[in-house]
């Protein structure tokens, strides 16, 4: 009988081990894993940690209804989620110097010229390239969810977007599963 698995301790004891030997640990060990565990619990308690903001009711920030109603302008939709508003507007103003003071003179100029808004395509004259710039932005966050560029990039949606809504209706998002193995083949 080959005793190489059973531990020293019991090689030479006389004593027979049952054939379905299990783990059986040290109270040495035991001991070291109950003070790992409590170790872990403790610095769980006292080291703070980043709160959860995702189920937390949104909290009133400056400027969001100044930013909606610039949004419904650009996007020339009127039903626009608020809470992903809150989101962008939050992103916005971390990644845009002076973004609430541009905001209110973007909105100022979409107001005082209606018929910018009815051009096929949203051009601005050069004076305004400020405001171009910020429009952009803006309609970059609804239609593709992320506000920003390169490393300072803010992603803020990916379903919840205008594009992706737009197309809801005859295309899935990408890296979703919509049906049965090659239902992507078929034709919509």
């Amino acid at each position: 009988m080959d005793c190489s698995h059973v531990p020293c301790h019991l090689q030479n004891s006389g004593r027979r081990l049952p054939d379905n030997t299990m783990n059986h640990y040290s109270r040495r060990r035991v001991l070291k894993m109950a003070g790992l565990v409590a170790i872990a619990t403790a610095a769980g308690h006292l080291v703070p940690l980043p709160g959860l903001r995702a189920a937390q009711p949104l909290t009133p920030i400056n400027g969001l209804d100044d930013f909606l109603q610039v949004s419904r302008l650009l996007t020339q939709q009127d039903d626009l989620n608020t809470t992903l508003a809150h989101a962008l507007l939050l992103a916005l103003n971390q990644t845009q110097k002076s973004f609430v003071t541009d905001l209110t003179a973007l909105k100022n100029m979409l107001q005082s010229q209606p018929a910018l808004l009815q051009k096929e395509r949203l051009t601005f004259a050069t004076a305004d390239a400020e405001s171009e710039k910020l429009a952009k932005v803006i309609l970059g966050g609804w239609y593709n969810g992320v506000v920003g560029k390169g490393k300072d990039a803010l992603y803020v949606t990916y379903i919840n977007t205008l594009s992706s809504q737009l197309v809801s209706d005859k295309v899935v998002p990408p890296g979703f599963s919509y049906g049965p193995l090659g239902s992507w083949a078929k034709q919509p």
